[in-house]
Parts: C-alpha cells; structure tokens; sequence
C-alpha cells in the first residue's frame, strides 16, 4: 500500500515539475491501468475525491477496473454500479465531451445488459458517431476499442476509423 501511494505522489510531483496538465497524468495512467492492476490503483488515488468531470469519469473507469479484476461477484457487482453511477454524473456534468462519452460508451458495452447498466448506450452511441474527429486525446485507445467492440456495426466502425 505505501509503494501505490508513493508512486501515486511521486507522479503528481513529476507532474508539478513539467508541462504535464493533471488530466493528461490521469489519462496517461488510464492507459496503464487498462492492462496492470498496479496503475488501477494509482488512478484510483489520482482521482479520489475531484470534483471535475474528467476526474469523476477517470474514478468511474478506476472502479470498474476493480470489478474487472474482483472474483467476488457482490463487489464485482458493487463497484460495477458505483462505476456506472459516477460515469453518468461525469456525462451529467459535462454532456458534451467526446472522452467522457467513450468511456461510458465502453463501460456499457462491455457489461451484461442484464445488471442494467447499459441505459445510456445508445445516446453514447449516437453522440460518438456525430462528434467523433481528429485530435481526440484517447485516440488510440479509442480506435482500439471501437473496432473490436460488438455494439457497433462493421459501417459504424469503418466510419469511426476514418474520423477519429
């Protein structure tokens, strides 16, 4: 636990001494945490307690992450609505942003749809395939994503791909 809060300060510090933006530390340790348990934590403390939309949709994405990796299925189900809960305050609290969009969008596409937390994926849906464009911060991860993803069709991706 001391080595996850260390290296969440040790972060922040480095963060604090170069040009890079908070959010930019937090979407850089998305990226990690979407492959080791370690930086999950690491985003889950960089995000804890903000009150800015993109912190509260980079905490969602934290505790589903943890849901992902929980073999317990009342916490998996636990943190997985907690999740879904703060992505649609994040979405509440800025509507019209593409990286809050998707990661909603990709949290509701990759749970059952029988927990029902999923309401909001065709409107994700939609949004996503009206505003997508170049310059996308999550670009990459993005187009990944959308690509292999079952809830869009091979035109919706083709179409994505060539805009984002």
């Amino acid at each position: 636990m001391r080595v996850g809060i260390l290296a969440a300060f040790t972060m922040v510090l480095l963060a604090s001494f170069s040009n890079t933006k908070p959010v930019d530390l937090i979407r850089n340790t998305y990226k990690k945490a979407l492959k080791e348990s370690e930086s999950v934590k690491e985003l889950k403390k960089l995000t804890e307690n903000k009150k800015d939309a993109h912190s509260i949709a980079f905490y969602a994405m934290a505790l589903a992450f943890e849901a992902r990796e929980s073999s317990w299925v009342p916490t998996k189900l636990s943190l997985a609505k907690d999740a879904y809960a703060q992505l649609n305050k994040a979405v509440k609290a800025n509507p019209n942003n593409f990286e809050i969009r998707y990661l909603r969008f990709s949290f509701s596409c990759e749970v059952p749809s029988m927990l029902g937390l999923n309401e909001h994926i065709s409107e994700d849906k939609k949004y996503i395939l009206e505003h997508a464009k170049k310059g996308e911060y999550l670009a990459d991860i993005m187009k990944k994503y959308f690509q292999k993803s079952s809830c869009l069709t091979d035109k919706e991706k083709q179409l994505i791909n060539t805009r984002l």
